[in-house]
């Protein structure tokens, strides 16, 4: 299957259900080009995510961490931590997505000694390395494999390999439970959601820091930091940002004028849309828009 937009809900958890309520499990070939012009945005859901990177050069933004990812190596991704792709040029992305109940009934001891503890005071994440988690990376494609099957068994077939995942990273990933540090970050991620919810919600608007932070029922400094420590930016320039990717999508999508789609996205002066337009992206948003129209055109 292949995902073609990310829609969140206002506190940026994806929508999307993966799988069914009988089997919560669903393999993906992510096309990041196709997805996003280059990018996954802002995300989380409760499933666990497994990816790894077919072709290409994947860049995982989780808190401040930029983890690159070359073709061939993979991510671990706790439930619940707030994520987002990139690409520099291109890539294509395997992943798997499966709810922790898959692995064992919650009442289970299975799913109280060894699900629970991860999701709950587990890394956030993983960085599945070629060498090193050749096991676990071996295990995944074989599942990604069986998942396009059709065959006799299949839900035991692949419920049984997770399990084997799943004691793959408890042997390779010793210290993957870390109690006090998760427990920090899940209050952080929380507060965080708020806010970026709420500049995605009202980029058209004035936004400040002040009015951002009261989203939250937090101080300014507060806001200033876990917008530092969770995605390693400001609030300022996530905004920013947001505007800039939205201006794009007007660009490629739409007619109106650099004049409009700049008020569109919430900047009054068009000069200076321009000017931050350009140092994002290298080029003039006249100049992106043409060259954008020169590759549809060669799609044809």
């Amino acid at each position: 299957m292949q995902i073609t937009e990310i829609i969140t809900d206002e506190t940026l958890r994806e929508i999307r259900e993966h799988g069914t309520p009988e089997f919560p499990f669903e393999y993906y070939l992510d096309d990041i080009d196709e997805i996003g012009q280059g990018y996954v945005e802002w995300h989380w859901h409760n499933e666990i995510e497994w990816a790894w990177v077919e072709s290409g050069k994947v860049i995982c933004r989780i808190g401040n961490e930029k983890i690159i990812l070359e073709a061939g190596e993979g991510i671990f991704i706790n439930s619940r931590v707030i994520h987002r792709f990139e690409t520099p040029g291109g890539a294509l992305m395997p992943n798997i997505l499966h709810a922790p109940e898959l692995l064992a009934a919650r009442e289970s001891a299975i799913y109280q000694k060894y699900v629970s503890p991860v999701i709950t005071y587990g890394k956030e994440y993983v960085i599945l390395e070629k060498e090193k988690n050749s096991g676990i990376l071996s295990l995944l494609d074989e599942i990604y494999k069986d998942a396009g099957k059709e065959m006799l068994r299949k839900e035991l077939i692949i419920q049984n390999k997770i399990s084997r995942l799943w004691d793959e990273l408890f042997e390779e990933v010793p210290d993957i439970v870390q109690r006090e540090s998760r427990n920090k970050n899940l209050l952080l991620q929380s507060r965080l959601r708020e806010m970026m919810q709420f500049i995605e919600n009202h980029y058209k608007e004035r936004i400040s820091l002040e009015r951002l932070a009261a989203e939250a029922n937090i101080s300014k400094s507060e806001a200033l930091r876990c917008f530092k420590r969770g995605i390693g930016t400001t609030p300022v320039k996530y905004l920013i940002d947001y505007r800039l990717e939205r201006a794009k999508e007007l660009l490629c999508k739409t007619n109106d004028t650099v004049i409009r789609v700049a008020a569109d996205v919430g900047i009054d002066n068009t000069s200076y849309f321009v000017r931050i337009f350009k140092k994002m992206y290298g080029m003039t948003p006249g100049a992106f828009r043409e060259e954008e129209g020169l590759k549809k055109a060669g799609e044809k």
